[in-house]
């Protein structure tokens, strides 16, 4: 009779190096195989792992969306907060927001690392903002503690502090106060900073690059710090533009600008408005941190639309760049970088439908979970 040989059996780093490797949603019901992988899936060295390979590959192209049916003017009680996949422009998750009254106040300030922070800006009738830090992957949030009884209206921002390995919000009340507030996940605890000198009002910051939150202020780009809790105004644009719709983006990891411009052609025959879309990419992140340092932009493209509008939303994916933009209608359009190519994009069912979209940011699928994190539906 032949020996009996043993189930063949996997190292505890092989399985980990493995598991890495899986989508959180099956992250979450692996927990459930046995006593030892909920133990590992739920250790802090695995969720570092899972995060610094999600970082690596970036494989999942995914934008969260705050959207409301109805126009802006006219915006429904009917918001929604959903995942858009970019590669392949569809709807590929509804969330569903661990507090909401329903109604149209609630604006996405930010992600990080698989966290949300998004903001109820408007608590009739005591005027209160409720703010919120949320993994919607794992379905776990908190609500951050207030830190003042002032109205916080203005500017908002959110990011991942890589030095200190923190999730902060940077909050900018509103005229008379002027004052800038900055929260701390690690510490759980509100700080108050020396009053900004150049806010562009109501303006959230756009983008967080290397640390560094990035927005535009009344005389050029501010930056803010979120390690070193400083904010950095005046930096100098590769335009100078009024009225006119921009974006602060992220392309190879360093700082992008996207300003619409309607310019008029005297050459044509009924003297209309040409609009065209400008895209800069910054030289050097040295200027991000103040110190004295100019800030110098390399022209990337240009793009010639045929109606006037303004840009709502872009986002780099590698080399191309999505474009939402506001007309008569809204329009998604992709941009390479490379053949300055410009095409309309294929809308699924679900974009197709008309929708106002107030936020969007970039997304990324985390195990993150922080201290004061609760269980959702």
């Amino acid at each position: 009779m032949a020996a009996i040989r043993p189930n063949p059996t996997l190292s505890e780093d092989l399985i980990s190096e493995i598991l890495v490797r899986v989508p959180v949603k099956s992250l979450i019901c692996f927990q459930s195989v046995c006593k030892a992988w909920l133990s590992l899936i739920k250790h802090p060295a695995f969720v570092k792992s899972q995060l610094r390979h999600a970082i690596t590959v970036e494989t999942d192209q995914t934008l969260i969306i705050n959207r409301c049916k109805g126009v802006e003017s006219e915006c429904s009680s009917e918001q929604e907060i959903v995942l858009l996949d970019v590669d392949s422009r569809e709807i590929v998750a509804d969330l569903r927001l661990p507090y909401s009254r329903g109604e149209c106040n609630i604006r996405i300030v930010g992600s990080a690392n698989g966290i949300v922070c998004f903001v109820d800006a408007v608590d009739f009738p005591k005027h209160e903002t409720s703010i919120y830090l949320w993994n919607p992957a794992i379905r776990q949030s908190k609500l951050i503690p207030s830190y003042s009884d002032e109205r916080l209206m203005g500017t908002w921002g959110f990011g991942y502090d890589p030095i200190d390995h923190d999730f902060k919000v940077v909050s900018i009340i509103s005229p008379p106060f002027m004052s800038a507030h900055v929260y701390s996940a690690n510490k759980n605890v509100w700080q108050k900073l020396s009053d900004p000198v150049d806010v562009r009002w109501n303006r959230d910051f756009d983008v967080c690059v290397k640390g560094f939150m990035c927005g535009f202020g009344t005389y050029g780009m501010m930056t803010f710090d979120l390690n070193k809790e400083t904010l950095n105004s005046g930096i100098k644009l590769p335009a100078i533009f009024d009225d006119d719709e921009a974006r602060i983006t992220e392309f190879n990891n360093s700082v992008a600008v996207i300003i619409s411009r309607n310019e008029l052609d005297v050459y044509k025959t009924d003297w209309r408005l040409d609009q065209k879309i400008y895209v800069w990419m910054l030289d050097d992140d040295t200027c991000l941190s103040g110190g004295g340092v100019e800030a110098s932009w390399t022209p990337m493209f240009s793009i010639d639309l045929v109606t006037p509008s303004v840009v709502i939303l872009g986002y780099f994916n590698k080399r191309d760049l999505l474009l939402l933009i506001s007309s008569d209608d809204y329009v998604w359009i992709s941009c390479n970088s490379d053949r300055k190519e410009v095409k309309a994009v294929p809308l699924s069912v679900d974009m197709a439908s008309h929708h106002y979209t107030r936020d969007g940011y970039k997304y990324r699928e985390t195990l993150v979970s922080l201290a004061g994190f609760k269980q959702v539906n």
